[in-house]
């Protein structure tokens, strides 16, 4: 499995390095990625009063600082067993990380998630959003790191769809296996036609209502712990009726998770209006630990 870790200049990279280690993936193989950056002016929209001299040492600063952090955390993963190679570039970070992810065919593209004031401390920045956007690798994004005195609990949520069912086989050939319990989690929000609907369709429903619906959802989710054998979590389900990003939040604090999972469906608007809304909201709206899986093509 080979994973492009985005290492920047201050430090977010960390957390999202101490959950590809945590995690303990499949013969990960780990390009440590920096990118060099033209400096920026202290203010948007006003030229940089920068000297050619003055701009040279500043890219060269940033690239000496940059070589030696690459250096240090390659030597820190030889030292714990992990293949890792480290890549320096220059220009846009967001462009060059998943140019470099798609050259190396890379199957995740890990990230710390940065906070730089109050009014962003919820959302990520602009190299996780890139990714969300455009990349076709998974993307894991970190926003605290994984727990180092109790084991690592995590929420996959799914609505049992095709798409959802090859995200969960793209987790278990990525093979992680960090994660001690995993709580197989679908929401449901059943309104009146839908329930008529079901009513005709099913004539258990008009039996046993919403318990029907609750106990069929229980079995596909037992299917998926199934599916998860090899990871060799303990693995529980969790049925809730309500909307799905309610629903998911509370299955986080009652399980006491620290990594979602999800699937992320396509880079479209219609996607994210849609499956993709739920994920899309997660990873751009929520200071929470995200693995978003997407399906081989």
């Amino acid at each position: 499995m080979r994973i492009v870790v985005g290492v920047d200049g201050e430090g977010a990279y960390e957390n999202a390095l101490g959950w590809v280690q945590s995690l303990q993936f499949g013969q990960p193989e780990v390009i440590l990625a920096s990118v060099v950056e033209p400096p920026r002016p202290p203010v948007v929209g006003v030229v940089a009063p920068f000297s050619e001299e003055a701009y040279l040492q500043a890219i060269q600063a940033q690239t000496e600082a940059l070589q030696t952090r690459l250096a240090a955390v390659q030597q820190q993963l030889h030292a714990q067993g992990i293949a890792a190679e480290t890549a320096l570039l220059h220009g846009q970070a967001s462009a060059k990380l998943l140019e470099l992810a798609d050259e190396r065919d890379a199957d995740l593209i890990a990230l710390g998630a940065t906070r730089k004031g109050a009014l962003q401390a919820m959302l990520v920045g602009s190299v996780a959003r890139a990714a969300l956007t455009h990349a076709r690798q998974s993307l894991l994004i970190a926003h605290t790191p994984p727990p180092a005195d109790k084991p690592l609990h995590a929420v996959l949520a799914t609505d049992h769809s095709e798409y959802n069912a090859r995200c969960i086989e793209r987790l278990v050939q990525f093979a992680p296996q960090g994660i001690r319990r995993i709580a197989i989690t679908t929401a449901f929000d059943l309104d009146e036609e839908t329930l008529q609907s079901l009513t005709r369709s099913a004539p258990a429903v008009q039996e046993s209502g919403v318990e029907w619906i609750i106990e069929h959802l229980h079995e596909r989710n037992r299917q998926v712990c199934e599916r998860l054998r090899p990871l060799n979590a303990a693995c529980e389900s969790v049925v809730v009726e309500g909307l799905p990003i309610p629903a998911i939040r509370e299955a986080m604090r009652e399980t006491e998770s620290q990594l979602l999972i999800l699937g992320a469906k396509g880079h479209s608007l219609l996607e994210r209006l849609s499956l993709g809304s739920v994920s899309y909201h997660f990873a751009i709206g929520e200071a929470v630990n995200l693995l978003l899986l997407r399906a081989s093509e």
